[in-house]
């Protein structure tokens, strides 16, 4: 276990044979173990898993925490040899949110992406993009010629229900962004692996079957955007 900043946490899972992925836990303060069931399943496949520890709680909505994370994952692929403009960044809920707000304002933080999975991401009002501190716009931004986004969701997610997250879809592609959208048998929880316990208000990791299945799907889809952006390093 390694920080990113003093007092931060990430969580690392594997090599970065393949690959380098970042994932971003939801809302909450610092839920990196929530990410690990996902975690595993990408560094089974030769992609280094990096779950990071965020608040969504912090007066600036996560943005120094989120982009503190990422400036670690560049440095960590660069380090490996490959391009830092390689790694997928995957968010799970409100960490979906910052994931496309991250997309949205990339060529402004001047950092390149190799793709952004967003996984039961969040949307509307009282879903606050860590990145910008605000809702996800109305009207995206121009996405031709950026890197693709794959976004997924359970089937019997009623927090980021179907209808909501094939919205957001749609308003993306509107855009010219690159999408692909993808359902499965799960619900919030279950679509990263986990389940939540009321007692500990935890997310650990599940053992039903639905649960295990979207994971694995998730996870494919991770180590399938990290291994067609994946380069070595121009420097390497």
């Amino acid at each position: 276990m390694d920080e990113y900043a003093p007092g931060r946490r990430v969580i690392a899972r594997g090599t970065p044979e393949r690959g380098v992925a970042l994932i971003w836990h939801g809302r909450g303060v610092d839920g990196a173990h929530w990410m690990l069931p996902l975690a595993d399943r990408v560094a089974a496949s030769g992609v280094l898993a990096l779950a990071a520890d965020w608040s969504s709680e912090a007066d600036d909505h996560g943005r120094s925490d989120l982009l503190a994370s990422l400036r670690f994952a560049r440095e960590t692929a660069q380090r490996h040899g490959r391009d830092p403009d390689s790694v997928v960044v995957a968010g799970w809920s409100l960490g979906g949110t910052a994931a496309v707000g991250l997309a949205l304002h990339a060529e402004r933080l001047g950092v390149g992406l190799g793709g952004v999975v967003l996984i039961a991401p969040g949307d509307g009002p009282r879903a606050i993009d860590g990145i910008s501190g605000a809702a996800l716009p109305a009207v995206m931004p121009p996405g031709d010629g950026r890197r693709g986004i794959d976004l997924v969701y359970g089937d019997r997610d009623t927090s980021a229900t179907p209808d909501l997250v094939a919205g957001l879809e749609l308003r993306l592609r509107g855009a010219g962004w690159p999408t692909t959208l993808h359902e499965l048998d799960s619900d919030h929880s279950g679509i990263v692996g986990t389940r939540f316990d009321e007692r500990t208000e935890q997310y650990l990791p599940s053992r039903v079957a639905d649960a295990l299945h979207a994971a694995d799907a998730v996870a494919a889809i991770i180590v399938a955007a990290a291994t067609s952006s994946s380069a070595p390093s121009p420097s390497a």
